[in-house]
């Protein structure tokens, strides 16, 4: 699991099935300071947790996650949201 700012949204008119139980967005990996790290952005599925710009996220990378927990296996994506944060710290 990884901690990702939400940076943007997807609109599509036609999506797979499996997409049409929720929302895409477009998320981006950040440090526990809340710095980005890396350079790649990341298409994410939130299937109801209403996440939207600029929320911090809990992001699982891992297919098996996203079938089990849309119980689908038809899902063609590896990002999912697991959870809205509300706040978090970091001991120094």
């Amino acid at each position: 699991m990884q901690l990702c700012k939400v940076t943007g949204t997807i609109v599509a008119s036609r999506k797979a099935q499996a997409f049409t139980e929720g929302k895409l967005l477009i998320v981006h990996p950040i440090d526990p300071l809340g710095h980005f790290v890396g350079e790649l952005d990341m298409l994410a599925i939130d299937p109801g947790f209403g996440a939207g710009q600029d929320d911090v996220v809990l992001v699982a990378k891992e297919g098996s996650i996203v079938r089990q927990r849309m119980q689908r296996e038809d899902v063609p994506a590896n990002v999912m949201i697991l959870g809205v944060v509300d706040d978090w710290s970091v001991e120094a």
